[in-house]
């Protein structure tokens, strides 16, 4: 454009920076706002050139960009994508970053192109970049943190037994720690009720306690024997969260898993003898002690039988201790292939043994038993050794001292073996 008049009071009025300028870079007009924010007046910098009171300017660039807009007679700009600062001017504002000089929006337009000048506007975009870098520090914080959540959520994928169900204990997500315990692929899990993992020797009440407890949006605790998808059985210990919405409606449980498969064998080292692979005498006693201490309806019905192989010392006179132990870990594996899956069989000591059958009548305990005495006299150690038993069996009754039920178990043996031998006889 040609021969434009400059308009001091149209410029003055601005709210932004507006200087006109030739390519010599002689000031031709610096209206108001520059001179309030810069504190150079009109009257001083009028006439002059800018290099006399910026000269750290790139005026290499300052030109290239006057002489595209004389030249193609169109606006420039400085690219906004980085930080540009045509004039240093102090920010007087409190910024949440560390710009101290004001950020620029700077256009250069044609002006009079016959006087190579051209009109330089200046927008104040410092609160707009202080705005994109706090949006910047945010999404970066975020972007960290979604990072560190990821690499947590590996961390627990591959280090703890978790797994999340619906309401209706079907799993919607599990860890490969978890499918790697119980050997089982992912995939296949998602989806599955939290069932295919029971096994048949944890009671019915325990997962009844164990709703009961996460219904009330309580956290279960509690010890569980699982089963693995090839059968084998493995305790861990289970810790059931409810997770709740902002309403407090439970909306998924969270179970964490912890292996105690070498615990519950050192337990079970602990209360099983060595030989027969029974209980020993130690669990049996911390068993009668349970039941006599808490008196339970359901563990108070019972009945003991106290058994006794016939003449064991001669076997092991005739044949040696290693006979002897052979026959006793095959009395042993006979009278627990008998028992139906709640009993209970323990060796006494020495030759004995002590079986409790639960829930269970004297006459129905007097079949079980006399058909077990039948089937041992029948069959042969090691195809040439007979063995025969004598049991002594008694009816726990409620409230008793259990050494009296031992007496009477005991006198019944002492009666059988006094009587001929592999018998059973009942005290009452």
């Amino acid at each position: 454009m040609k021969n434009v008049n400059n308009n001091d009071t149209l410029l003055d009025a601005l709210d932004y920076g507006c200087l006109i300028i030739d390519n010599t870079f002689k000031i031709i007009s610096w209206n108001r706002w520059l001179s309030v924010t810069t504190q150079i007046t009109k009257d001083d910098i009028e006439g002059r050139n800018l290099q006399e009171y910026y000269p750290h300017l790139n005026y290499k660039t300052l030109l290239r960009k006057i002489s595209t807009s004389l030249d193609l007679n169109t606006s420039t700009f400085y690219d906004s994508s980085n930080k540009t600062i045509l004039f240093p001017i102090k920010r007087h504002k409190v910024s949440k970053t560390s710009i101290s000089l004001m950020q620029q929006q700077i256009t250069i337009s044609p002006y009079n192109t016959d006087l190579s000048q051209v009109l330089i506007s200046i927008h104040d975009i410092s609160d707009l970049f202080d705005a994109k870098n706090s949006l910047k520090i945010e999404i970066d914080k975020v972007n960290n943190l979604n990072r560190y959540l990821e690499e947590e959520k590996k961390i627990v994928d591959k280090n703890i037994m978790l797994v999340k169900t619906d309401l209706n204990a079907i799993i919607i997500e599990v860890s490969s720690l978890f499918c790697e315990f119980f050997e089982y692929e992912k995939s296949y899990l998602i989806g599955k009720n939290t069932s295919i993992f029971r096994s048949k020797n944890i009671p019915i009440n325990i997962y009844a306690n164990l709703w009961s407890t996460i219904l009330n949006k309580k956290t279960w605790f509690g010890e569980i024997e699982n089963i693995t998808s090839s059968g084998e059985k493995k305790w861990v210990d289970v810790r059931v969260i409810p997770i709740c919405d902002a309403d407090a409606n439970i909306i998924q449980y969270h179970a964490i898993y912890h292996d105690i498969v070498n615990k519950k064998t050192l337990e079970q080292l602990y209360i099983t003898d060595a030989l027969t692979k029974t209980y020993n005498r130690v669990y049996f006693d911390e068993l009668m002690n349970n039941i006599t201490t808490y008196q339970r309806k359901s563990d108070t019905d019972f009945v003991i039988v106290i058994a006794d192989i016939d003449f064991f010392k001669n076997v092991n006179d005739t044949y040696g201790h290693q006979v002897g132990d052979e026959v006793l870990k095959h009395t042993a594996t006979m009278i627990k292939n008998s028992l139906r899956e709640n009993d209970v069989v323990a060796r006494w000591g020495g030759e004995e043994f002590i079986i409790m059958l639960k829930h269970t009548t004297v006459e129905e305990a007097k079949s079980i038993i006399e058909k077990l005495r039948l089937k041992i006299e029948k069959e042969k150690v090691d195809d040439s050794i007979s063995v025969t038993i004598s049991f002594g069996l008694t009816q726990y009754n409620l409230g008793e001292d259990t050494s009296i039920t031992f007496k009477r178990a005991d006198d019944a043996l002492y009666e059988a073996k006094n009587t001929g031998r592999n018998k059973l006889i009942v005290h009452k």
